[in-house]
């Protein structure tokens, strides 16, 4: 049986840019396109043969815009599942779900935290400065 790798979508498999006031406040953001170095490791991970899904915790509502994109990167038809949590943690979706993954890639620490698995931390798009 294929091993199951996990990816979250925005900030990981996407990029978000940020635009800063003069005192340092948040002045807008902005779609950045795929995170090519992500969208590469996704492909690797299903050309290794494991079974590779998007779980991510946005809302059903954003489901087309999600598998839009997907498609736009190149790599819908490579998943075996895309999946909305609706705000809720993805550890716990996946937990209640069935989905054991060995490994899950992901933008938010607090979200990795809640992980007993391998995880990986992707670093936000260079314009948030560190911010993460």
């Amino acid at each position: 049986m294929a091993a199951l790798i996990t990816f979250d979508f925005d900030d990981t498999l996407t990029q978000t840019i940020a635009t800063w006031e003069e005192d340092g406040t948040l002045e807008d953001t902005e779609f950045g396109g795929p995170n090519l170095v992500l969208i590469q490791c996704l492909k690797a991970c299903a050309a290794n043969g494991n079974e590779v899904r998007v779980v991510t915790s946005r809302h059903k509502r954003w489901e087309k815009d999600t598998l839009e994109k997907l498609n736009a990167f190149g790599v819908l038809h490579l998943l075996a599942g895309v999946h909305h949590t609706g705000g809720e943690w993805k550890a716990d979706w996946m937990s209640q779900n069935g989905l054991d993954p060995i490994k899950h890639f992901d933008d938010d620490k607090e979200e990795l935290e809640r992980f007993s698995c391998e995880t990986v931390k992707v670093p936000m798009h260079e314009s948030w400065r560190g911010m993460d």
